[in-house]
């Protein structure tokens, strides 16, 4: 149980893979959101932090890349993980925002929770490609 106790917030319109991803991530330990839009997801920021955000790059309400980058204000130190199915996107915005990671959809459930495992450790025990010098 990696992620015992941390809060992750999933921003993603397609309810389906919401509830599918977030009852990967409890499996996993972690206590799951949920945000059907970007404006939802910025009202979910308001009210609390969390320890990482996964949102999806096509939002209604406003792009995954604006909502990342209200992340970027809201809480600094939170990673996103920016979600899409179009490569171009995530090549072009991810690294603006700053994002924590760029995956590509459909993408394995396995490679997520190693990211969001490796981005939400403590800045001392990280290691390996993903460790921040």
């Amino acid at each position: 149980m990696d992620g015992y106790g941390k809060r992750i917030l999933v921003v993603d319109e397609d309810a389906d893979r919401r509830v599918l991803l977030e009852a990967q991530l409890e499996r996993e330990g972690y206590a799951v959101q949920q945000a059907c839009d970007g404006v939802t997801g910025a009202d979910e920021l308001r009210k609390r932090h969390f320890a990482a955000v996964i949102a999806d790059g096509h939002l209604p309400g406003f792009s995954g890349d604006t909502f990342a980058a209200y992340c970027r204000i809201a809480w600094p130190d939170t990673p996103v993980i920016l979600l899409s199915g179009d490569l171009i996107y995530l090549t072009d915005h991810a690294d603006a925002v700053d994002a924590a990671a760029g995956l590509y959809k459909p993408y394995e459930a396995v490679i997520l929770l190693s990211v969001l495992r490796a981005i939400t450790q403590p800045a001392s025990t990280k290691q390996g490609p993903f460790s921040r010098a």
